[in-house]
C-alpha cells in the first residue's frame, strides 16, 4: 500500500466527496451507460485511474474521494448470478487499487450482488474480513422489481446492522415512461430515488436495523418535496403501525437517514430542516464526473454552493457537511485524518 499523502494545492483537511464514481480500466464493463452521449448532456471525459480524480480534487478541495462505480440495471436483471459476483469482485479489487494507492485520498464502496441474496451474503462476510475492506457498501434505490424495504433483502440487512455498516443508495433500475426524449438522470431517478426512501421508512426498517446508515444521493431527489404528501396526508398511519408509533417526520428527525449533497439546490435545505433532518446528517458530494460537464449545465460545484446558499448552516456546520460527519460515519478514514492534526 502506497503511503497517505494529502493534497498540497489547497490548505486544511480538506472535504469527503461521499458520491464520486469511478471507472477503473481494468474493468470493462465498469465503463458508463452514458459515455456515448446519447442524451445529449455535455459530459466531459470519464476518468479511468486515480491519478485523474485526483487533478479534479485538488480543483475543488476534495482530500477524500469514496468511489463506487455506477451501478447498471442490466446487472441485476439480465446476469447471472454468478456473472454479477465476480463482477463485484472484480470491481472492489479494482477500487481498492485506488484506495492503496492513497488511503488518504480514496475510500471506496463496494457493489452488492443484490437481489441474489445467499452471493450477496457470501460476498459481505468474505469482503468485510480483507486487509483492506470497503468502506461500505454500495445499492441501488431498486434491485429487479424489488425496492430496499422489501422483506427479501431481510438478511442483508441483518448482517449489515451486525457490522454497523454504511449504505450508499444510487437510482438504477429505472424504467422509463414513454415519449420522455431525456434520460433517466433527468426526472426518474430523483422518484426512484423517493420510492425507495418511502419504503425503507415505511416499512419500518430503520428501526429492526438501527446499526444500518443509509446515505442517499442526490439530497433525496424527490423525496424532500413529496415527504408530507407521503406521510401526514397518506399514509403516515401505516409508517407509524410499522416503526413502533413513530410517524414520518419523527423518523427522519431521528434514525439514521443520511442525504448527500450532490445535485441539489438551495430550496431544498429549508425543506429538509423543516422536516427535522439535523445538519449531522447531511454529506457532502459533487456526482463526479456526470456532474463535470462542457456546457452552462455543469453542477459539480453545487454540493458545497447549495447548502452554503440556503443561508441555513454557519461555518462550522458547513465544515461538518463537508467532512465532520463523514468521519463519524467512516472509522478508517477517521484514522487516516487523525494523522494530519
Amino acid at each position: 500500500m502506497s503511503s497517505a499523502k494529502q493534497s498540497t494545492t489547497f490548505k486544511g483537511a480538506g472535504r469527503i466527496d461521499v458520491h464520486h464514481h469511478c471507472f477503473p480500466a481494468t474493468v470493462a464493463e465498469l465503463r458508463s451507460e452514458f459515455q456515448d452521449n446519447k442524451f445529449g448532456i455535455a459530459f466531459t471525459d470519464f476518468p479511468v485511474k486515480p491519478e485523474e480524480h485526483i487533478q479534479y480534487m485538488d480543483e475543488v478541495g476534495v482530500q477524500t474521494a469514496v468511489v463506487t462505480p455506477s451501478i447498471k440495471n442490466e446487472w441485476h436483471n439480465r446476469f447471472t448470478k454468478d456473472q454479477f459476483l465476480q463482477l463485484c469482485e472484480d470491481s472492489l479489487k479494482a477500487q481498492l487499487e485506488y484506495v492503496s494507492y492513497n488511503p488518504l485520498r480514496f475510500g471506496c464502496f463496494a457493489i452488492l450482488p443484490l437481489p441474489h441474496i445467499e452471493e450477496t451474503l457470501a460476498f459481505i462476510k468474505k469482503t468485510s474480513i480483507l486487509p483492506l475492506p470497503p468502506d461500505g457498501w454500495g445499492v441501488t434505490t431498486a434491485m429487479g422489481e424489488k425496492y430496499l424495504g422489501d422483506p427479501a433483502f431481510e438478511p442483508v440487512w441483518a448482517e449489515l446492522a451486525r457490522q454497523g455498516s454504511v449504505v450508499f443508495v444510487h437510482p438504477a433500475d429505472t424504467v422509463m415512461p414513454p415519449g420522455i426524449p431525456f434520460g433517466p438522470f433527468v426526472q426518474e431517478f430523483p422518484f426512484d430515488t423517493c420510492r425507495a426512501i418511502t419504503t425503507v421508512i415505511s416499512s419500518g426498517l430503520l428501526l429492526r436495523h438501527p446499526n444500518v446508515k443509509f446515505l442517499f444521493s442526490h439530497n433525496g431527489g424527490a423525496f424532500p418535496f413529496l415527504a408530507d404528501r407521503i406521510g401526514a396526508q397518506h399514509i403516515d398511519e401505516i409508517i407509524a403501525k410499522n416503526n413502533n408509533g413513530l410517524r414520518l417526520r419523527e423518523i427522519l428527525s431521528t434514525k439514521n437517514i443520511y442525504f448527500d449533497t450532490s445535485i441539489s439546490s438551495s430550496y431544498q435545505y429549508p425543506l429538509l430542516k423543516e422536516l427535522g433532518v439535523p445538519h449531522e446528517r447531511l454529506l457532502y458530494a459533487t456526482d463526479f464526473p456526470y456532474t463535470r460537464r462542457g456546457d452552462s449545465t455543469s453542477c459539480y460545484l453545487a454540493g458545497a454552493d447549495a447548502p452554503r446558499a440556503s443561508g441555513l448552516f454557519n461555518d462550522q456546520e458547513m465544515e461538518d457537511i463537508f467532512r465532520n460527519n463523514s468521519l463519524k460515519l467512516f472509522p478508517r478514514l477517521a484514522k487516516e485524518y487523525a494523522k494530519l492534526q
